[in-house]
């Protein structure tokens, strides 16, 4: 969800083709996968978990625990808080209703929305693109002082958020550059709402998860209860973080398992995929980014290893649980992983320890 970490996330892609260390053995791609989640869980001193599907691998499983106080094993399917990969959900909802002409994505923000809604937000002139690929200018509502003054056991709303990014400036001119914001995607889910006079929540729920089978994915559940705390917040690096409602919201709201993330990424972005239209559009022309070989699409993000290979998807940060959501077209795969810390460097390893092996899984095709 939080900038910082999509960053240090997709710079470590960038490079994850050509590690400094030997590469697995790509006879044992498997052993390869238990390696990288057993470590990432040892790492967290929590838990982790990983799905991979594709190059001859089906692959899910859970390592560590759920609960340090109880030390409850982690499991496999329940459903994970994702943080920012729920923006995937909220995009493809935009490009849905412009495909059905209830929208105009290089139209002003404002004209779907009513009077006074984001009055004094800067540049709330933005056009529905814009806020889709984070170049609107719009300010995030993220600072040191809603960190401090927040108060993240309640529900995240555009009202709360809109506020914050009020006494801000804008970052850029419209459409200038890129700049994340998840003020951007709050102000989305107000557009979707205003274009059809129906909730976000009833929008991802009727054109997203039902068409899809999608039943253990679910939009602003604040507590999904069952056994799966997070650890670590940005003051406090080993609280337990599951009373937190900060996996709400329009920009984060989206908790799911780790096998329905996997289908809704293989439906938007590998060929065949029932919505791979809306995929399509979630990438196009894409901008770049500030780091190398990172680009930004209207609605989705495009990493891209030194071998070439695009790994398209989102990262995901709220506090206690890091995640990531990637398809990898080239190969027809998925893959998706979490771990419930707010340690960014025990992500990122993973991330890499996965991306690597599943490249070398299916180059050994």
């Amino acid at each position: 969800m939080r900038f910082y970490f999509v960053i240090a996330i997709g710079s470590l892609l960038a490079s994850c083709a050509a590690p400094e260390k030997s590469s697995p053995d790509p006879s044992s791609p498997a052993e390869a996968l238990y390696q990288a989640v057993e470590r990432a869980a040892e790492d967290s001193k929590a838990g982790a978990i990983l799905e991979v599907e594709g190059c001859g691998l089906s692959f899910r499983e859970a390592s560590g625990v759920a609960n340090r106080k109880t030390g409850a094993p982690m499991p496999v399917d329940e459903q994970l808080r994702i943080g920012s990969i729920g923006k995937l959900y909220t995009a493809a909802v935009i490009h849905k209703l412009a495909g059905d002409g209830l929208l105009d994505l290089d139209a002003p923000a404002t004209v779907y929305l009513t009077e006074g809604q984001v009055d004094g937000v800067p540049n709330s002139d933005a056009t529905v693109r814009q806020l889709l690929n984070h170049t609107s200018g719009v300010p995030d509502y993220y600072d040191t002082r809603s960190y401090l003054l927040t108060d993240w056991t309640q529900p995240i709303t555009a009202e709360r958020t809109l506020e914050v990014a009020r006494r801000k400036s804008a970052t850029n001119a419209p459409g200038a550059s890129y700049a994340y914001s998840n003020t951007n995607y709050q102000i989305l889910g107000l557009v979707a709402e205003r274009a059809t006079g129906e909730s976000l929540g009833t929008l991802i729920a009727a054109r997203l998860l039902e068409p899809l089978s999608l039943v253990e994915t679910r939009y602003n559940t604040e507590h999904p209860g069952g056994t799966i705390h997070g650890y670590g917040t940005e003051l406090r690096s080993n609280a337990d973080t599951w009373k937190y409602a900060e996996n709400t919201g329009a920009d984060s709201g989206i908790t799911a398992t780790s096998s329905d993330l996997s289908k809704f990424l293989r439906a938007l972005f590998l060929d065949g995929g029932e919505f791979t239209s809306i995929g399509k559009e979630m990438l196009a022309d894409p901008v770049e980014r500030d780091r190398p070989r990172q680009f930004a699409g209207p609605g989705a993000e495009i990493l891209v290893s030194r071998s070439g290979t695009e790994f398209v998807g989102h990262t995901g940060d709220t506090f206690g649980y890091l995640s990531f959501a990637f398809a990898v077209p080239e190969y027809d795969a998925t893959m998706v992983g979490q771990v419930t810390t707010n340690k960014n460097d025990v992500l990122a390893e993973f991330l890499i320890s996965t991306a690597t092996a599943l490249e070398d899984a299916c180059k050994s095709q």
